[in-house]
């Protein structure tokens, strides 16, 4: 393997410049070209040698045609399952990459007419007392329990694919995938069937997919791509059947194996009615009670055999769970993510994707398209009246519709909001595509629309682009957002870098902005390091650097961010974090840390550092600790948070959480507290009781959410869910009482 590529000062006089001046404080202003960052950033990532990987082994597997179904029970005792040639030989990727797996597994496949059958045998030479499982509720969390994953790469053009998986306990997690596991959503729920047991030889698993639920070309005789995955916890180990090189997911079907056998099967109608009725019992503060029995409907059906239709009647979230509350003590607003299923379902078709989305805040800072705008409004609900959603594929495109129309509220007009969305795949794994978004209400119309693309080049290279505009009455130029952004990522080295102007009257009226009117460049260097057996108790160990430079529009410093950070992976799945970073504000305006405090304007040079901790969050007992300590403006500020989990197998969990911060500023001092504890409890994979209490001392209010869901049969649902709002004086602000009933009709 040739030798890494040392990376003097004197070979990179650019990035060492921009490091060293991290430290500087700015006197005036600074003339600054953002895009010389990033390309120094990929001028590293193309100079430093990386071994190559493995070649994968291409790996097909059968399924095996049968005339009677097989009864879903976890047994495997039909005889039909010894028709099939079971897929074995899984590869491991972690934590010895390429080596076999250290325990047995198999995978047989049969269908019918009907259903595509999985027989899976997760052999342990530890028997029943190796297993791990924690965790059955839906869509559970895969890195903490044992689990088995399956994804079908259905229209086999190694880009899109359905995921399932299950755990010893019989749980569920689904979900849908697009750009080669570029955009994943496991918000996506189907009717599928497993059963599990765990027995003295390991655990095992069978599992039926209605063909009804998969989308697949009509073709007789079909090939689809398919991979398995495995996690063994207790070792901390993950193997593939069709190998996958860290640090790709499962999900990554251009590394898939083959399916092959499937012939004469169909999709069916694909019809689903699901009609819902609740009983709202509502108590405000000062007001009477407020009783408003509702009913609605959702119906969805596909078109053709890539693209589905839903549609929405008098649309009701009353049973989602309520938000984590935040205390914010940026000037900035705070970001809640979506838990409405019906805007969750093929979510990542509406998104305009960047490279590394997430990281830092990256992508929160813009979202063209955000749906907390839809039928929520300053923290009320506003009434859906209905609307409907368009998704999927026509031959090389991805579209995606949605027009959803609310209601009016007081002083909030009736308002429809409308988005297009086209992608077209191009080369191997990349797409180009369009956006047009519109809002329409109270006799205003606002729109943003634009173009954006996602490239994969060399395997391990990704680049992504996009233009944004928007549209308003009275709003004259300087209204538009623009953003290109690179990464590399392989088993050794993860570099990205992104330029992002977004201009002073740039407003998605359907969208998310923390910060118009500038321009911002950042750039990330890790380095992953194994140790092996040298430090046995050690995974991984990651040091990296990163900057944020963030100028206004005349390319005068507003913000600049400079982290050096290392992160430790532990081999029993623990991981230990530290940061120091320097911090440069530059404020035009005083900034209102609290409603009687304010911090003036200035120019503002400071540090501090952050220490982190996860246990192995697979124990019965795990806490996670966080400190973050140094200078905050022209003052100080403590931030500490404290978390204990304790789970008594896979029903009972409960998981306490504390936030505290100490501000110390010239005009006063202040402290502010968060208190957050969640218990569940899981009766079996289809009853769960989950409640969640939060205190904030800033809002000076206790709020309780506590939801009770019975799942009768596949994505019907009974819902019972109390909400309260209570001063910590003791005085009900607000109190719910609702059930909810949804039944599905499968045509």
């Amino acid at each position: 393997m040739p030798a890494a590529k040392s990376l003097e000062p004197e070979r990179f006089p650019f990035l060492v410049e921009c490091f060293l001046r991290a430290n500087q404080q700015p006197t005036g202003p600074v003339k600054f070209n953002p895009i010389i960052l990033l390309l120094g950033f990929l001028l590293v990532g193309c100079c430093v040698s990386t071994s190559s990987l493995a070649q994968q082994r291409e790996k097909s597997v059968t399924a095996v045609y049968i005339d009677a179904p097989i009864v879903i029970d976890g047994d495997l005792d039909e005889n039909q399952w010894n028709l099939a040639e079971p897929a074995t030989d899984f590869i491991q990727q972690e934590p010895r990459m390429g080596e076999p797996s250290s325990e047995r597994t198999e995978v047989r496949l049969l269908y019918d007419n009907e259903n595509l059958y999985l027989g899976i045998y997760c052999f342990d030479s530890a028997g029943a007392r190796g297993i791990t499982v924690n965790d059955v509720s839906r869509d559970y969390r895969p890195r903490d329990t044992d689990t088995f994953t399956m994804v079908f790469d259905t229209f086999n053009d190694r880009r899109n694919s359905f995921i399932f998986g299950t755990n010893p306990g019989g749980a569920k997690r689904d979900g849908q995938t697009a750009g080669n596991s570029e955009r994943r959503n496991y918000d996506w729920d189907a009717v599928w069937y497993v059963k599990a047991k765990i027995t003295e030889l390991g655990w095992q698993a069978e599992i039926a997919i209605p063909f009804r639920t998969l989308r697949f070309h009509n073709l007789e005789d079909q090939i689809w791509g398919v991979n398995f995955s495995r996690r063994i916890r207790r070792k901390n180990e993950d193997t593939h059947w069709s190998a996958i090189p860290r640090p790709y997911r499962t999900s990554r079907v251009s590394h898939a194996g083959e399916l092959n056998g499937l012939s004469s099967i169909r999709q069916g109608r694909n019809l689903y009615l699901k009609p819902y009725i609740s009983s709202p019992l509502v108590r405000r503060q000062g007001d009477d009670v407020d009783f408003v029995p509702d009913a609605g409907l959702d119906v969805k059906t596909a078109l053709t055999s890539g693209l589905t239709l839903d549609l929405t009647v008098n649309t009701d979230f009353s049973q989602v769970e309520a938000d984590q509350q935040q205390i914010n003590l940026t000037r900035f607003p705070l970001f809640f993510p979506e838990k409405r299923e019906f805007f969750l379902e093929n979510s990542n078709m509406f998104q305009v994707r960047r490279v590394g989305q997430g990281n830092r805040n990256r992508g929160r800072d813009l979202i063209a398209f955000f749906s907390r705008r839809v039928g929520l409004s300053g923290g009320r609900v506003v009434p859906i009246l209905g609307g409907g959603r368009l998704t999927g594929r026509a031959g090389p495109y991805r579209l995606g519709f949605l027009s959803i129309q609310t209601d009016d509220l007081e002083e909030i007009p009736s308002t429809n909001f409308t988005v297009a969305r086209v992608r077209r795949d191009i080369l191997a794994s990349s797409d180009v595509g369009g956006i047009f978004i519109n809002k329409q209400g109270g006799g205003g119309q606002h729109r943003t629309y634009g173009v954006d693309g996602h490239f994969q080049f060399f395997r391990n290279l990704e680049v992504a682009s996009f233009f944004l505009k928007t549209s308003a009455p009275d709003i004259p130029g300087e209204d538009t957002a623009s953003s290109i952004s690179l990464g590399w990522a392989d088993h050794r080295y993860d570099i990205q870098g992104e330029y992002l102007s977004i201009e002073e009257n740039f407003n998605p009226e359907a969208g998310f902005v923390r910060r118009t009117g500038i321009r911002k460049s950042q750039g990330e260097f890790n380095l992953k390091l194994r140790p092996g057996e040298r430090f046995p108790w050690m995974r991984e160990f990651r040091p990296s650097t990163g900057i944020e430079y963030i100028t206004n529009q005349e390319n005068v410093l507003q913000t600049r961010n400079f982290d050096q950070m290392f992160n430790l992976d532990l081999e029993n799945g623990g991981s230990f974090r530290f940061i120091h970073r320097v911090r440069f504000e530059r404020l035009d305006e005083p900034f209102p840390i609290r409603s009687d405090q304010s911090i003036p304007t200035g120019d503002y040079l400071f540090r501090e550092v952050n220490l982190n901790f996860f246990s192995d969050r697979s124990r019965m007992f795990s806490g996670s600790f966080d400190l973050t300590t140094g200078e905050f403006f022209d003052g100080n500020k403590d931030s500490y948070s404290a978390g204990l989990l304790f789970q008594y197998s896979y029903r009972f969990r409960a998981d306490l959480s504390w936030e505290h911060d100490e501000v110390d500023l010239p005009t006063g001092d202040f402290s502010t507290d968060l208190v957050t504890t969640r218990f569940n409890y899981a009766f079996s994979p289809r009853m769960f009781l989950n409640s969640l209490i939060q205190y904030n001392s800033t809002l000076q209010e206790v709020s309780s959410n506590v939801r009770f869901n019975f799942i009768y049969e596949p994505l019907s649902d009974l819902f019972v869910v109390y909400n309260e709002r209570r001063s910590t004086g003791g005085e009900v602000l607000e109190r719910a009482l609702i059930a909810k009933l949804t039944y599905l009709i499968d045509f």
